[in-house]
């Protein structure tokens, strides 16, 4: 019989076979061999990813593929409720990890901590991809907007998984809900690596007017951090106590506030959109 491994590593998929080979070549290249990988490809997907998945297994790598992936929040519930190990990672397609990440997240739950944060490291082809790579730098170590990705398989149980219900920030309401039971919540060394790929504008404005649809259930569930997540100002505030990026990366941090504005400005149509009366149907006779 084969023993469960200690870390379970549950990713959605959607078309992504080639940012999910990085991914998988990064887990190949582990230090930590005791762990196991669970893909969970949307239901939508009509890419390679299953054949990638059969490649990696004939490689040696203990790698599962499902294809019952219906939203983020759903998608790792499900991949999570396949999982054999005492310690669940969630991670995401576009990242990749550090060779010493999973050593670290198995021996800091095994002795202080809960849930851990995973700190990030931006990167990508183009001007806005490296805003965000330095918005990310700003926003090290802020407990409103990093969140957990990892944590022990009984904590996760316990507190019901991810809300199904969540798009916008559902790995926060997790983060927050862990918080808000007593665990203890602790921080890696070790690294995610994110890919922004060939990020435009236009891409990441259209993300926020999307989050809108969902954001009322988050904003429901944790009304204190909604209000804090969509205030303009405590994101600047981050900004300008990092004032030194604008002496060391000048277009990046000018970029950045640019960026942020038009987030926040799109979010805001959203949100007003919503609440708009529908414009009534006209029957011609």
């Amino acid at each position: 019989m084969t023993r469960a491994p200690a870390i379970s590593v549950v990713v959605p998929a959607y078309n992504s076979a080639p940012l999910l080979r990085e991914f998988l070549d990064s887990l190949t290249a582990s230090g930590h061999r005791d762990f196991e990988i669970i893909v969970n490809d949307d239901v939508r997907s009509s890419d390679g990813t299953p054949a990638l998945v059969g490649e990696f297994q004939r490689r040696g790598l203990r790698v599962r593929y499902l294809k019952e992936n219906r939203s983020m929040a759903q998608g790792r519930r499900r991949g999570a409720a396949e999982a054999t190990g005492d310690i669940l990672l969630h991670l995401d397609t576009d990242m990749t990890v550090t060779p010493g990440l999973l050593g670290e997240c198995a021996a800091l739950l095994a002795s202080r901590y809960d849930a851990l944060v995973i700190p990030e490291e931006s990167f990508g082809t183009t001007f806005w991809a490296r805003c965000k790579w330095l918005e990310k730098k700003c926003y090290d170590g802020v407990t409103q907007i990093e969140s957990l990705r990892c944590l022990r398989r009984d904590v996760y149980e316990k507190l019901g998984g991810h809300d199904e219900r969540m798009v916008f920030s559902e790995d926060k309401d997790l983060d927050l809900r862990v918080r808000a039971a007593g665990f203890r919540v602790g921080r890696t060394r070790e690294f995610l690596r994110h890919n922004e790929g060939a990020l435009r504008l236009t891409q990441t404005l259209r993300k926020k007017l999307g989050y809108t649809h969902t954001a009322d259930v988050f904003a429901e569930v944790h009304p204190e951090a909604f209000r804090w997540q969509i205030n303009i100002l405590h994101r600047f505030a981050l900004y300008l106590r990092n004032i030194h990026y604008l002496r060391t990366h000048p277009l990046l941090y000018v970029g950045m506030w640019v960026m942020k504005a038009g987030e926040f400005g799109f979010a805001a149509i959203g949100r007003l959109l919503r609440y708009l009366p529908a414009a009534p149907r006209v029957v011609h006779p």
